[in-house]
């Protein structure tokens, strides 16, 4: 909903925020609060020029979003940051086995550093299920 633009704005920065509008009128909602929002989907690329960006947030990014289209994303996320960028990713979540077996790999693949990872199973009804939360700064290397 924008938390994280409006505290940036309170700083003067300005932050670019997208939402999905699962049942209810999220990107109308951060329009309100007189942010800028962006409708977008997964398969979308992100609509900015290759290397114009410095930092790429995103959260409860989840393990239902199909290996190919993260990988997708991931990859268009790669793209518009500058060399030395940090894609911040925050509370994504997934099950134990695919943490190691999908999407560290996929990760790997698109090439950027870990500057921070924090992995941590998830201790309310996900714990039963074996699911995990992962936040990460990871920073697009500089050449």
């Amino acid at each position: 909903t924008g938390t994280f633009a409006a505290r940036m704005r309170e700083r003067n920065v300005t932050v670019v925020t997208t939402t999905l509008d699962v049942d209810a009128p999220f990107s109308r909602f951060v329009a309100s609060r007189g942010l800028v929002p962006l409708h977008l989907t997964l398969m979308q690329r992100l609509p900015f020029a290759d290397g114009v960006l410095d930092i790429v947030h995103s959260m409860q990014l989840s393990g239902w979003v199909p290996s190919g289209v993260l990988e997708f994303a991931l990859f268009d996320v790669y793209r518009v940051l500058r060399p030395g960028g940090v894609f911040w990713l925050d509370h994504f979540f997934c099950l134990g086995p695919q943490l190691n077996g999908t999407y560290v790999p996929i990760l790997d693949r698109v090439g950027f550093r870990r500057l921070r990872w924090k992995a941590s199973r998830k201790l309310d009804l996900g714990a039963e299920r074996n699911e995990w939360y992962v936040s990460a700064l990871l920073e697009k290397p500089m050449t």
